[in-house]
């Protein structure tokens, strides 16, 4: 009888730890979509303030976009996100996949996205598709970015003359 009551409390040890493990990554999970979101909505509105709360300002951060690329934080958000508003009078991007894995204090997104906007001055329009991935790290004031990448194509071939 004890070896069963022993395993028993085992088993029902074991599950609640799965348990609280399960809560914990859906809970990180949770956190990671909201600060993903809160980046794309400073990206349509060209507002630099998610990333500054989101991303981790780091020596040697690289963030790559459809073959560019800016170095740091700061040269990020004031030489491409900020200027977006001024040269787009609208950006949406729509979100329609978001693949999130967590690895202990290291964690990465995928997602699938649609881009698509207006030029200001000629009005010309684009439609793209994509994906971006974010690498994130766990820190003390919780989940921040340490290096994306997006990369998209029009959705429909241009003509080639």
């Amino acid at each position: 009888m004890t070896l069963f009551i022993r395993a028993t409390l085992i088993m029902l040890l074991t599950s609640a730890v799965q348990g609280v493990y399960a809560a914990q990554v859906d809970a990180d999970k949770t956190a990671i979509e909201k600060i993903i979101i809160a980046i794309e909505k400073g990206w349509e509105s060209g507002n630099g303030r998610p990333f500054y709360q989101h991303y981790l300002d780091h020596t040697g951060a690289r963030y790559i976009e459809s073959g560019g690329q800016n170095k740091g934080l700061k040269d990020l958000v004031e030489n491409h996100v900020e200027p977006e508003k001024e040269v787009l009078s609208r950006l949406t991007i729509d979100i329609l996949d978001m693949d999130i894995s967590i690895d202990d204090d290291m964690a990465w997104a995928i997602t699938t996205i649609n881009v698509s906007g207006e030029v200001r001055r000629s009005s010309e329009t684009f439609d793209k598709n994509g994906y971006q991935t974010y690498l994130f790290k766990r820190t003390n004031s919780g989940w921040k970015v340490i290096h994306s990448h997006s990369s998209t194509r029009d959705k429909r071939p241009h003509d080639h003359h």
